[in-house]
């Protein structure tokens, strides 16, 4: 029998395709290292992005090509990843690969949670992010990420803080927590150019900007400030909602910023209870001060349902209209707020809770979402 070589390996990986860009690995050039010594197989995957989606099912399909060769005894395959940048010239922030617009049309719909909890779930990922505070009128990344305190200085740049693999800016770090913000348009602009230029980033994979509500000054000066790899656009399902994010919608396209997608926030308030004595299949009906709902209780009187305290679908109308994608829905939760409150990101305090699992998945459809434009904008080597 034959012994299977470095060329049998690159034969076997090339049936592996990469279900967003629609080719194989191998010839994506995807597989950097791969060698072969007395039966034990080392391949190393390279990535466009940390947090792909489906990164867990290429190894495990490499693992399973390889390991079916013949004379292979064991298999060791690592995945690793370089994030490829937005290529459009600019002056500022030259280490950024991509900056990403996370704004809505209004207030209240949780935009900033969303922000957060994105940048807490790419940098969970092994990605190098960031978070710049543009909410200038009302700064509370600080206290939702937990990082207190002024910034230090070093070659007449500002240090961001860190906490939770994240760095962040804001002027929240720079005046005092109850003094008010009351400036004018040119200095709102001012500022975001000195966040951009006069903080030391470093080199980042990704830097999250949290947009105020609206589409003012601020959203302007970014996309004029630095090219933008994408905008997520925040709402509710209530109407009042994606009526305004229709708004920040026609604004992004009128700059032509990419559009990501839509996070649908508070989408729907699950409760559980239990009907103690209570036989299954017995009813239970749960007045919201809107509608009753009626439900059923299990073998063990316990049951479950969902309130749509704003709304249902909103998201996937607002998407359908514009042709864009929802990138997910994370519902109503208390411990969603309880996270924020404590400095906590709700996917650093309670991973394993439903929410996290939301704000996982749809910081991995950002990414990837990212990394397919990235790649599509590479020159066609012939």
């Amino acid at each position: 029998m034959a012994e299977t070589t470095k060329d049998d390996l690159l034969r076997a990986l090339s049936v592996i395709q990469d279900p967003d860009l629609g080719r194989d690995i191998v010839s994506l050039g995807f597989v950097t290292q791969h060698t072969i010594c007395d039966g034990a197989v080392k391949v190393t995957i390279n990535l466009t992005t940390p947090a792909c989606p489906v990164k867990d099912k290429l190894k495990a399909q490499a693992e399973q090509v390889l390991a079916a060769l013949p004379g292979v005894k064991t298999v060791t395959v690592e995945m690793t990843a370089v994030v490829k940048g937005n290529s459009a010239p600019r002056n500022l922030a030259k280490d950024i690969q991509h900056i990403i617009a996370v704004s809505s049309g209004t207030g209240g719909v949780g935009k900033r949670t969303v922000a957060v909890n994105l940048a807490c779930a790419l940098a969970r990922t092994g990605a190098r992010v960031g978070l710049m505070d543009c909410d200038i009128y009302g700064p509370d990344v600080p206290m939702m990420i937990g990082a207190m305190g002024s910034p230090d200085q070093r070659n007449g740049k500002l240090i961001p803080m860190e906490r939770h693999g994240v760095k962040s800016m804001s002027i929240g770090y720079l005046v005092d927590e109850e003094k008010p913000i009351v400036w004018r348009g040119p200095i709102v602009t001012k500022l975001i150019e000195q966040f951009l230029s006069d903080v030391e980033w470093g080199p980042l994979d990704y830097l999250l900007v949290d947009m105020p509500p609206g589409t003012g000054d601020a959203q302007l000066s970014l996309a004029q400030l630095v090219p933008l790899s994408g905008a997520v656009l925040v709402t509710t399902p209530q109407a009042v909602s994606t009526f305004d994010v229709g708004k920040a919608i026609a604004m992004f396209k009128q700059v032509q910023v990419p559009l990501l997608g839509i996070v649908e926030n508070m989408a729907g308030y699950p409760i559980e209870g239990l009907v103690e004595g209570a036989k299954a299949g017995t009813k239970v009906r749960i007045s919201t001060g809107a509608v009753e709902i009626e439900t059923t209780t299990d073998l063990e009187g316990r049951f479950s349902a969902v309130i749509d305290v704003f709304g249902r679908g909103g998201a996937e109308r607002l998407a359908a209209r514009h042709a864009m994608p929802v990138l997910g829905s994370v519902p109503l939760n208390p411990i969603v707020r309880l996270g924020g409150d404590a400095g906590d990101p709700v996917v650093v305090s309670r991973p394993e809770s439903v929410a996290a699992a939301r704000f996982r998945e749809i910081a991995g459809r950002v990414a990837q979402r990212i990394a397919i434009s990235a790649h599509k904008a590479l020159p066609v080597l012939q």
